[in-house]
């Protein structure tokens, strides 16, 4: 579970400290929970459900969907929480939408993209 509480939070591109603010818990808590010095808490799983709309049955066991199923609406909703930025909200909106294989085509291209900037400056 405390991998998947690092996977969620690295999907989520929230910081350790932002993370943790929105379910009640320091910066330092989410860093022993995802090195496994702590264990996950049940109240630090209905918070992380409940704040991130994740499906309990995959933060406790990692099997289904991440997420709950959202509409539409319900999606964009859930991205306006996390950014300001129309470009931004709409880029997470159209990858929570993508299936698994998809997604990982999607980060393996940003991670490549990442990687020639930085050879390029």
């Amino acid at each position: 579970m405390n991998e998947r509480i690092k996977e969620l939070r690295t999907i989520l591109g929230l910081s350790a400290e932002k993370f943790g603010s929105r379910v009640g818990v320091t910066r330092s808590a989410i860093s022993r929970i995802e090195n496994g010095v702590v264990n996950v808490t049940e109240q630090m799983i209905l918070s992380v459900c409940r704040e991130f709309n994740v499906r309990e049955e995959w933060l406790r066991n990692g099997s289904g969907e991440m997420f709950l199923d959202f509409t539409e609406d319900e999606f964009s909703k859930a991205a306006a929480t996390l950014s300001n930025d129309s470009f931004v909200r709409s880029l997470i909106v159209e990858y929570w939408k993508l299936d698994e294989d998809s997604k990982q085509l999607f980060r393996d291209f940003i991670h490549r993209l990442s990687d020639n900037m930085r050879r390029q400056e």
